[in-house]
């Protein structure tokens, strides 16, 4: 989404970190697009809801995407600022590490 809103011209930014509970960290994509429409933006993680043209999009990428993150106990939200671009930070919680070098159950 980020790089046809900007349309091969732009900066496309990815950055993790672990938040300050230690117990989640965060994901940010952040692109220096156009911007999301403030009226637009409390709609853009319903399904089937598209800015694009008809034919381009079908709406169900950025609801796709927020299934899954709540799915995994995370969250996702969006900031925009129009002519400057849009920042989506996504939190997920920490799985620990284990002792035996598989995943967190053990399996």
């Amino acid at each position: 989404n980020a790089a046809q809103a900007m349309a091969g011209k732009g900066r496309l930014t990815l950055k993790s970190y672990p938040l300050p509970d230690e117990q989640r960290i965060c994901i940010e994509i952040s692109d220096t697009g156009p911007g999301i429409e403030p009226d637009v933006l409390p709609q853009i993680f319903d399904p089937f809801f598209t800015t694009k043209e008809e034919g381009k999009g079908t709406g169900l990428g950025l609801s796709l995407v927020y299934g899954i993150i709540r799915h995994h106990k995370g969250r996702i939200t969006a900031h925009s600022d129009i002519g400057r671009g849009t920042t989506f930070k996504i939190e997920l919680p920490r799985i620990p590490a284990t002792n035996n070098g598989g995943d967190a159950s053990g399996a």
